[in-house]
């Protein structure tokens, strides 16, 4: 460091520490210099920076000392860690901090995380590496806030093929994920105290978002034909948002049927209510048979799709996408240009080729496989190990399931026990429970699978059934059996 830096540093910090109090005066330039064995200018270029600072004034006789404003109200204590934390916080903010919610654990039952060892790092790297050698001045600015136009095109495309959903590019937006779209959304469509219906159970992540808007959550329940319209109209009939998974419903996996969509379109037709469609985890359906989008049922425009590549590429790519009437994509791009300007466009470029080369669609179909085998092989150690605990969702689409609890098992301990349980273990499953905002109707846990081993499942199970089972669990050679006929069949 300059020597005039050394000096300035020293004398700072005896200020702050109160060692100079207001006042104190400074011998001359020329005896501190000669003190210290510098030149005279070296000593006044440290002044002219503490003078510039606000350390420093001159008296009227001309000579230097410290300035009354630079002087800290030191206690005697000031040598601990600073421990300040923030003088306000909303009340928005502090109730979204008080959801009780673990989240981001790294487990083999952590829900919706894909497995990412199969991804063709290989052509990703190359694209990634040929869009940036050589890129258009243009590209290098600022995108329009929609995204780049030959990814919006790629991703019309995309859901043309894979979702049965026709769209234009005109009516897609490049977006940082579902979370992200859904917090531009909340503030563009609700104002604080706006109600706002929310799948119960449902998406925890997604309540973070609206809550953070100061809307006010109205839970719906849930039943085996989705979201229960009819009492969302009970709770809230002046709502002006509705959130749902009808696709593949978090966490239950129940698939909204058709008299419930319909019931629901035309209300929120009728009522100038807007749905966020969150397509949770679609692209991965185990069955041949495809659901239709909500969207695509829609013909006065009122639903927002949601989609997120983040489940089928790589969670830290942070790009989505959102499908919405060109009246609503005009509206949310002029505010998201004034907060936000656009999504990282490093990513965007190179997703683009990778979804025309046709690498998206082929890593995709190389997935279903996978998971649809993890999954089997899920069920069956469930089926196998604690039969008498744990009864198994019927879901065929996604990368978790929900194994719900008998009311054996419920006797014994709820969910949240058996999870603290299993935590101790070291073994990560979430209580289904934690997904309620009011008192629970249903326990059980919700077991993701996507980055669960074939071969895994029944030593995991065992482990799980000895934690929490009823203590029928299979002897260690059923166990190898039940792992052999698993990986054979896979």
């Amino acid at each position: 460091m300059p020597l005039h830096l050394q000096i300035a540093a020293h004398i700072r910090g005896c200020i702050l520490r109160g060692a100079f109090p207001a006042g104190t005066q400074f011998l001359g330039s020329r005896e501190i210099a000669r003190e210290l064995g510098c030149s005279r200018t070296v000593v006044l270029t440290a002044w002219d920076l503490l003078y510039a600072e606000g350390y420093l004034e001159s008296t009227p006789r001309g000579s230097v000392m410290v300035a009354s404003v630079a002087t800290p109200h030191v206690e005697p204590s000031s040598a601990k860690l600073p421990t300040a934390k923030p003088a306000h916080m909303s009340e928005r903010w502090r109730s979204l901090l008080a959801f009780d919610y673990e989240t981001n654990w790294p487990s083999e039952f952590s829900p919706g995380a894909p497995d990412i060892s199969s991804f063709p790092f290989k052509d990703w790297s190359r694209l990634l590496r040929q869009s940036w050698q050589n890129p258009r001045e243009q590209e290098c600015l600022d995108l329009p806030s929609e995204g780049h136009p030959r990814l919006r095109s790629e991703i019309a495309n995309f859901l043309g093929s894979v979702r049965g959903l026709v769209c234009s590019p005109e009516e897609v937006v490049v977006t940082s994920g579902t979370s992200g779209a859904l917090d531009f959304c909340a503030r563009m469509i609700l104002d604080p105290g706006d109600e706002v219906w929310v799948e119960e159970p449902g998406f925890i992540e997604a309540r973070f978002a609206l809550t953070a808007t100061g809307a006010k959550l109205v839970p719906v329940p849930v039943d085996d034909k989705g979201l229960v319209v009819s009492e969302g109209i009970r709770r809230a009939p002046g709502a002006r948002l509705i959130v749902v998974t009808p696709s593949h419903q978090y966490p239950l996996g129940i698939s909204m049927g058709l008299e419930r969509r319909l019931e629901l379109l035309d209300w929120a037709d009728r009522n100038d209510v807007w749905v966020i469609e969150d397509d949770y985890n679609s692209e991965f359906r185990h069955q041949d048979s495809m659901i239709a989008s909500l969207r695509s049922l829609d013909r006065e425009g009122r639903v927002i799709y949601f989609g997120t590549f983040s489940k089928i590429m790589m969670p830290n790519l942070r790009l989505g996408y959102m499908v919405a009437n060109r009246h609503f994509i005009d509206g949310f791009s002029k505010g998201r240009a004034r907060i936000d300007v656009h999504t990282s466009g490093i990513g965007q470029l190179a997703l683009a080729e990778f979804m025309r080369e046709g690498h998206l669609l082929r890593h995709l179909r190389g997935m279903r496989r996978l998971y649809a085998s993890r999954r089997k092989a899920l069920i069956d150690a469930i089926a196998a190990l604690m039969p008498d605990d744990l009864t198994v969702s019927s879901a065929v689409t996604g990368l978790h399931l929900v194994a719900l609890f008998t009311d054996a098992m419920q006797a014994r301990m709820s969910d949240r026990e058996a999870a603290a349980i299993l935590k101790q273990a070291g073994i990560h499953v979430q209580p289904l429970s934690q997904n309620f905002l009011e008192a629970p109707t249903r326990q059980g846990l919700v077991f993701g699978y996507g980055r669960l081993h074939v071969e895994d499942a029944a030593p995991l199970l065992a482990r799980i059934a000895a934690c929490i089972g009823s203590g029928n669990a299979p002897s260690d050679v059923a166990i190898s059996s039940l792992t052999v006929r698993t990986i054979k069949r896979s």
